[in-house]
């Protein structure tokens, strides 16, 4: 917050930001919260990052351009894989019990 005195005579100050016109009183105490409001914005951009790595189709907060779509793929290869090999599993079963009852 910035002030100008408008008049140090009555006491007339301006918040520059506001455009707010008001009597300077002793009781009350002004703080800048331009270095607080600085740390809300960092912190600001982590969390989307944070919220952002949660969607598939969004970019991560220091990834390369075009990767927007990198945990769909990655998911989608892991789950064929995880597929691929429980299906083989259960058919070598199958097969398995298939030789031991005489059925082949």
């Amino acid at each position: 917050m910035k002030f100008v005195d408008m008049s140090s005579d009555v006491g007339l100050r301006m918040d520059v930001e506001e455009f707010v016109v008001a009597v300077e009183r002793k009781d009350l105490v002004f703080y800048s919260l331009e270095s607080v409001a600085a740390q809300i914005e960092e912190y600001e951009v982590i969390a989307d990052g944070v919220v952002n790595s949660l969607a598939a189709n969004k970019p991560l907060i220091d990834t390369f351009p075009g990767r927007e779509r990198a945990h769909y793929w990655a998911g989608m290869w892991t789950n064929a894989f995880y597929g691929f090999t429980v299906a083989m599993i259960f058919l070598a079963l199958l097969t398995i019990i298939l030789r031991v009852r005489g059925g082949m």
